[in-house]
C-alpha cells in the first residue's frame, strides 16, 4: 500500500510529483536543516522520529546547552518520483537504487545514513533510530533506514 497521492504539488520545497494513490500528504512534508547546506526532508512523523533519535545520541551536557549531535545523511531523505525513477533506470551501479514504485524515499519516509561516521557511532545511530521506529531491512544496504507510518 502506497503512502502518497497522485499528482503534482507545488510546495515551498519545490514541485513534488507523485504517480500513485495513497495517503501521503504534502502538508506533512517538513525540512530540517542539519547545517546551513544540509537538509533532511521527511514526512512530519518520520522527521519527528529522526530528530528524537538525534537527541538520543546527543550527550546531556550538549542538550542542556541547546546543542544537538546530528545523524549525517548522504542526501535529503525525500526524492521525487522522477528523480528516483531516473536513479533506478540510469545508475551505473545496477541494483543500487530502488524502483520508484517501492521506494520509501519517494514517500519521504527514508534516509541514507552516511557510513563515514565511525563504526561505534554508526552502531549508536542505528540503535537510536530503531528505538524511534526506524527500520534497517534492505539487504545489502546498511546505510538505508526507513520509517513506516501507522495505519
Amino acid at each position: 500500500m502506497s503512502n502518497y497521492e497522485e499528482g503534482d504539488f507545488d510546495t515551498k520545497y519545490g514541485v513534488i510529483h507523485t504517480d500513485n494513490p495513497g495517503s501521503f500528504k504534502v502538508a506533512n512534508l517538513r525540512s530540517y536543516a542539519q547545517t546551513s547546506s544540509r537538509f533532511v526532508t521527511l514526512q512530519g512523523p518520520a522527521l519527528r522520529a529522526f530528530k528524537a533519535a538525534e537527541l538520543r545520541i546527543t550527550p546531556k551536557r550538549w542538550r542542556d546547552k541547546g546543542r544537538v549531535r546530528h545523524i549525517l545523511i548522504t542526501g535529503s531523505g525525500y526524492r521525487s518520483y522522477l528523480l528516483q525513477k531516473d536513479l533506478y533506470e540510469n545508475s551505473d551501479q545496477p541494483g543500487r537504487f530502488a524502483d520508484p514504485d517501492g521506494s520509501l524515499h519517494v514517500e519521504a519516509l527514508a534516509v541514507d545514513v552516511d557510513q563515514g561516521q565511525g563504526r561505534f557511532r554508526l552502531r549508536q545511530i542505528r540503535k537510536a533510530l530503531e528505538a524511534e521506529g526506524w527500520h534497517y531491512g534492505v539487504s545489502g544496504e546498511p546505510w538505508h533506514a526507513s520509517f513506516r507510518l501507522s495505519g
